[in-house]
């Protein structure tokens, strides 16, 4: 069997088992028919979506004036994120394109222009160029380039990503969040230009958070995945954020989100939860209705290329003048951004109590600390690690040797594998860090010396790398003990650490990476097909059958139907268009016209009351009003003694939850915990839920209704349904027409009694001698919210505002 024919069969085994594990998520069955599988795997193509493209171009030497052809050439950085997408590039089963901002271009003589300058003909030649490499450009101006880049994603997003206040960065300039929108929607709009139905796209990292939604909204049925490279902080600290709620939807416009870790997948759950009050499981996130998977995908690196460049003659030659150079002395490794996450100051003060701890190791320990440029300038910083550089080499060194090497400058390629491959200590110490791919470079480097790797928990490396001794970079204490541990270890301890962070490292690579992404995407995007979705209602459909219809029943639920659903339900009024379009509904003979509720009967009286020839139905079914008679309680000769039991339960989980509330009804009692803390309020949901269950469900008739946000104790024999059953009377198939709209669980009781009876009122009229009843009769069953929500209605509209209009359209018919 060749390699990607093993690649393909294990491929399709990670997406059998993806599928099955998610099937939680969607509506339906997961099952496809397998030429249905294999045509999405084959036709498919992906498009990486990167904020630079990995090209750079420059002016041809044959064109010194407009227009321009063009020498494309890779962009440096990103390394990892590039050799991922590169491996989907390269294979040949794969057909990938890259599509991002080119960037400056490079004139005659190395300096750099924004593009905007160019003409349209030079333009078309940076987009022919890259043609041979699959890459699509996109062209932002430089306004727009500084203030989403340089401004909005360096001065804001970042910081706050790696547990920095934004605030504290830099003075937010306001035209930096109006930048980063418009970017986003360039890249939005040059991806659906040329962005078929079938397409797989990969949205990568922080500088194109919106871009998902934006694409979501111009393509409606697309698979699209992201993914973060960075970490996500907690909500506590997201929430800081003020556009915190575009962000999280922004994202969630995916079919499917990765993260390096898992940490950071429940931060980004908890932030949608807290901050956008939405219901989330380990596994994924329900998005109004439609569910977005989580997942988690480590990155790695490209393990065969650095094996390549580290065996360089050229590298040889380096390797042996840092020998010369560091003779008989212990070598420490570090290299790092300039920035207040890259621990650059926790390492040299644990560096400085390590020789003070063991002063058997002075003079014979350097540390070499190279440095680049951070995200932002940080003379602060610069200026207490160079005190710290100074206060170590004076203390522990002389005219001969100096302890700490200090080199704030990029290292060409070859001297940075000769240190890698010389070095008897991988010292990292980051305060936060998404992957820190430099600890697993280290370890491809070090197949010959087998040296030990000391690294900061706080990295989302330190999960995979098991061989790795993990430190709490803010306790120095610890952290040279650590130094010493590592240098005081035998040959063999080191080779088998060693071989347990080899083998993850080489078989985890970047290429690895990418192909398990995409896979889980696709396993996603297959189960998302394969589910039933429900259609959206056709307006002329239900109206053309309305105004044919001699008989008509119409039944609508109130909250998230006729009103949005609202924090505190005293706020759900009834909208003025609305009540107009009941009561002409309610004036036609024709028709009759209920809504059932769970409000109470009180609540209903007063705000629908006045409609005439309405019919109410209060508490879930328990009590019912036909037009123009009083309330009837169907519950009058039930024993409610239960209910004493209930209260207390109630009373003591409220007690001890903030923010909840209980709403005592006559035939049921809620407990509300929309406005407590989501996940507490959750888990005080689930903990009293057991309650009840254990004490009041098991040895009285009543059960406990889960809705949205709250927990409902009701007599066992009401709901819904049976007012449903009530309204259509002894005789069903009188009604020719009959629609009935809800949006929770409660309402799905209406859908399965009228689909019940739908059923055996075709029978009944496919044998009726009336003519004028041989006609089959024409039900509208309608929930709000996203086409793949389960659901046993035939029909759906994305809100309450849908129906209002419906509703509005039905009225006008004469």
């Amino acid at each position: 069997m060749s390699s990607k024919q093993s690649l393909h069969k294990s491929a399709d085994l990670r997406l059998q088992v993806v599928s099955l594990s998610r099937n939680n998520s969607f509506s339906g069955t997961v099952d496809q028919p397998p030429n249905r599988r294999d045509e999405f795997k084959k036709l498919a193509r992906i498009i990486a979506v990167t904020h630079f493209l990995p090209f750079a171009v420059s002016v041809s030497e044959e064109t010194p004036d407009e227009p321009y052809q063009w020498n494309v050439f890779r962009r440096k950085g990103h390394t990892a994120m590039y050799a991922g997408i590169r491996s989907l590039v390269e294979n040949q089963d794969i057909d990938c394109t890259q599509l991002g901002w080119i960037g400056y271009y490079q004139d005659l003589n190395g300096n750099e222009h924004t593009c905007e300058s160019l003409s349209d003909e030079s333009r078309f030649n940076i987009v022919k160029a890259l043609e041979a490499y699959h890459a699509v450009p996109a062209f932002v101006d430089k306004d727009d380039a500084h203030g989403h880049y340089e401004g909005y994603s360096k001065q804001i997003l970042w910081p706050l990503l790696h547990y920095m206040s934004w605030s504290d960065s830099h003075p937010v300039q306001p035209n930096w969040w109006s930048s980063y929108q418009r970017v986003n929607r360039i890249f939005a709009s040059a991806l659906t230009s040329i962005c078929n139905d079938d397409d797989i796209i990969w949205v990568h990292d922080y500088h194109l958070l919106l871009l998902p939604e934006l694409i979501r909204s111009a393509l409606p049925l697309a698979t699209i995945g992201f993914f973060l490279h960075s970490p996500f902080p907690s909500s506590e600290l997201f929430r800081s954020l003020p556009q915190r709620k575009e962000i999280l939807y922004g994202m969630l416009g995916s079919t499917s989100i990765g993260f390096q870790t898992y940490s950071y997948a429940r931060h980004f759950l908890s932030s949608c939860t807290r901050v956008l009050g939405l219901e989330s499981s380990p596994t994924g996130i329900d998005n109004k209705g439609s569910m977005v998977a989580i997942g988690v995908f480590p990155i790695g690196i490209d393990s065969k290329s650095v094996q390549k460049r580290r065996s360089l003659p050229s590298v040889e030659i380096k390797m042996k003048s840092l020998r010369e150079m560091f003779a008989n002395k212990l070598i420490i490794i570090g290299r790092d951004r300039l920035d207040e996450v890259a621990g650059i100051k926790q390492k040299l003060e644990a560096f400085e109590r390590f020789l003070e701890m063991y002063p058997k190791y002075q003079n014979n320990v350097v540390l070499i600390q190279v440095t680049q440029p951070g995200q932002t300038r940080q003379p602060r910083l610069e200026s207490k690690i160079s005190e710290l550089v100074t206060s170590i080499n004076s203390n522990y060194g002389s005219l001969e040797f100096m302890p700490v090497l200090y080199h704030h400058t990029f290292l060409d390629s070859d001297e940075y594998m000769a240190l890698l491959n010389i070095a008897d200590l991988c010292l990292i110490t980051v305060i936060r860090d998404g992957m820190n791919t430099g600890s697993l470079e280290y370890v491809v480097c070090q197949q010959d010396k087998h040296s030990p790797l000391i690294l900061s928990e706080f990295t989302g490396t330190a999960g995979s790398v098991s061989g790795a001794i993990q430190i709490n970079p803010w306790d120095y204490e610890a952290v040279a003990q650590a130094i010493d541990t590592a240098f005081s270890m035998t040959p063999e301890e080191k080779t088998v650490r060693y071989e347990q962070m080899y083998k993850h490292v080489m078989s985890h690579d970047a290429q690895y990476w990418a192909n398990s992404f995409i896979e889980d995407l696709r396993a996603t995007a297959l189960a998302g097909q394969s589910s039933t979705e429900t259609p959206c209602l056709d307006p002329a459909l239900i109206i053309k059958d309305f105004t044919q219809a001699r008989r008509r029943l119409i039944m609508l639920d109130y909250d998230g139907t006729l009103t949005p659903i609202t924090n505190i339900p005293a706020e759900a009024l009834p909208p003025p268009e609305m009540l107009v379009a009941l009561g002409k509904l309610c004036a036609d003979q024709r028709n009759l016209v209920c809504v059932i509720s769970g409000r109470d009967r009180q609540f209903l009286e007063l705000h629908l009351g006045g409609i005439k020839g309405l019919a109410l139905s209060g508490e879930h079914g328990s009590f019912i009003r036909y037009p123009g008679d009083e309330w009837i309680n169907l519950l009058d000769q039930m024993d409610m003694g239960w209910k004493d039991e209930v209260m207390s339960i109630f009373e003591f989980f409220t007690e001890r939850t903030a923010g909840s509330t209980i709403e005592a009804k006559e035939t049921s009692i809620t407990w509300h915990f929309r406005n407590a803390d989501p996940e507490y309020g959750e888990f005080q949901a689930k903990e009293c839920m057991n309650h009840l269950e254990d004490s009041v469900v098991s040895k009285l008739p009543v059960e406990i209704l889960v809705g949205k946000k709250c927990l409902e104790v009701r007599p066992i024999s009401v709901n819904k349904g049976e007012i449903v059953k009530r309204l259509m009377g002894t005789h069903p198939e009188q009604w020719d027409f009959v629609a009935c709209a809800g949006d929770d669980k409660t309402d799905e009781d209406m859908f399965r009694a009228l689909r019940t009876m739908q059923r055996s009122i075709g029978k009944t009229r496919a044998n009726s001698d009336d003519p004028s009843l041989q006609e089959s009769p024409h039900y509208f069953t309608i929930t709000v919210g996203p086409a793949d929500k389960k659901s046993a209605a035939a029909w759906h509209v994305t809100s309450s505002q849908k129906i209002v209009e419906t509703l509005t359209d039905l009225a006008a018919v004469e």
